[in-house]
């Protein structure tokens, strides 16, 4: 039987341990940690999907930037080329992983909180399922903002398209409130994300 992948932002494996990770899909960046360091390379993907990595790797590192000092959220080390992005690991296994019931009622406030501090330096996650947050030692840590907005990015509906990222992060936090604590009321989601899931 194979052996269960762990997540490549995960600390679990030991500081010195390099692991390579190779993509799901040509669209995915190859993701390898080297000591305490996370790096996620587009450079060997077929051209197109290399160009869309290269959207994703400027988005994160946007993101990272605007989010220094923040905890719970990697650090921005170095973009080495257009196409690759160095960052610090952050402990901690996925809560998808976690038994329902596991996840104690401060690590969820804390949680609240992380979002809130993130939201109020302008970034939305936008991508924050449940294998993107993680639990060390009751502590929430959040991983791959490859997908999100930082807000100034389109001046004309910047508040608009922020305030649509924030409601998806808020949607994920009422799904991780229902599936650990079975209470939560669902935000109202914005128009275009309500068509899809009726049309589903």
């Amino acid at each position: 039987m194979a052996q269960e992948m762990k997540s490549p932002l995960s600390t679990e494996h030991g500081p010195n341990r390099l692991i390579p990770y190779a993509p799901r899909n040509k669209w995915k960046a190859i993701v390898r940690r080297e000591g305490d360091t996370i790096i996620k390379d587009y450079s060997s993907n077929p051209l197109i999907p290399k160009l869309y990595g290269r959207i994703c790797i400027n988005w994160e590192a946007a993101a990272l930037e605007r989010l220094e000092g923040l905890h719970g959220v990697p650090t921005l080390l170095e973009k080495p080329n257009p196409f690759m992005l160095k960052m610090s690991a952050v402990p901690g296994q996925p809560i998808s992983k976690i038994k329902k019931g596991s996840l104690s009622e401060q690590y969820f406030q804390r949680l609240v909180a992380l979002f809130s501090a993130m939201h109020a330096r302008g970034v939305a996650h936008g991508d924050a399922h449940q294998r993107n947050i993680l639990v060390h030692n009751d502590f929430p840590y959040l991983v791959d903002f490859s997908t999100a907005y930082v807000k100034g990015r389109v001046p004309l509906i910047d508040n608009y398209l922020f305030n649509c990222f924030v409601l998806l992060d808020l949607e994920r936090l009422y799904k991780v409130e229902k599936r650990f604590f079975a209470r939560g009321n669902p935000p109202k989601m914005f128009l275009l994300y309500r068509v899809f899931k009726r049309h589903r």
